[in-house]
């Protein structure tokens, strides 16, 4: 994550590419990755542009070889088009531009991820639906056993179920189960999906350090004190993400 936003640049003051994207409006922050604007000038060339040769090779119009002194760009090298129009970004703001990207992308899209893997997270499940797979209730289990009993559960109960095809299960009539999803069929490989929408997760059993097999091993990381800061960070997301409450959504898959 961090080499993906080290590198950060802004436009020379009199780039024709940056003027180009304008007149086409398209504004880039003043700062912005290298495949940021890979990407706008490339969804302009697809628009604009001939492409040959199963799309690797664009003969530009007579604007875009003004822009790029060239006329035609091999997409592979199309980064190398662009270093021309472009200069790094000072060595404290590509610093702070590269924190706040790390934080914002691992509050995003790392910490439901990292529940489900980590093996001491433990989760609860609808009390109904845990007397209907093991005639009790109050149980709490790791993501890895609850999947696997509920996966069972589904395929293989007849008062709950129907196997409709080695696919397709239908949810049985008049059962507590019935209206839960607000749909009666759903395919095998929606289980785990079903599963997150009747469960909570209650918290970890270990912190950071001693769940990770590789922080924990690697010798690197034997003092922990030096990174204190980092597994406090990462286990401060993960444990406040204790809001998973089930989220019921009404609607026929299929």
């Amino acid at each position: 994550m961090a080499k993906k936003y080290t590198d950060w640049w802004t436009f020379k003051p009199s780039s024709p590419l940056k003027a180009y994207l304008s007149d086409h409006e398209i504004v880039m922050d003043e700062y912005f990755s290298l495949e940021e604007l890979r990407c706008q000038v490339m969804s302009i060339i697809r628009h604009r542009a001939q492409l040959s040769n199963h799309n690797v090779i664009v003969l530009e119009d007579q604007e875009l070889q003004m822009v790029f002194d060239s006329w035609y760009i091999f997409v592979p090298d199309v980064e190398n088009h662009l270093l021309a129009h472009v200069i790094p970004a000072p060595a404290d703001i590509s610093n702070d531009l590269q924190n706040k990207h790390m934080t914002e992308e691992f509050y995003i899209n790392s910490p439901v991820d990292l529940l489900y893997k980590d093996p001491s997270s433990v989760f609860w499940i609808l009390p109904f639906v845990d007397f209907a797979m093991n005639q009790s209730t109050g149980n709490v289990r790791s993501w890895k056993k609850l999947l696997f009993m509920f996966t069972k559960f589904c395929l293989n109960n007849t008062t709950y179920f129907t196997r409709v095809s080695d696919s397709i299960i239908r949810i049985n009539e008049n059962t507590c189960l019935t209206s839960l999803f607000g749909f009666k069929y759903f395919h095998r490989s929606q289980i785990e999906h079903l599963l997150k929408k009747i469960t909570k997760f209650l918290g970890r059993k270990n912190s950071m350090v001693q769940s990770c097999h590789f922080i924990k091993h690697n010798p690197v990381f034997n003092k922990t004190t030096k990174h204190q800061n980092v597994f406090a960070f990462i286990d401060d997301i993960i444990n406040k993400n204790n809001d998973m409450m089930p989220d019921f959504q009404t609607g026929l898959y299929i």
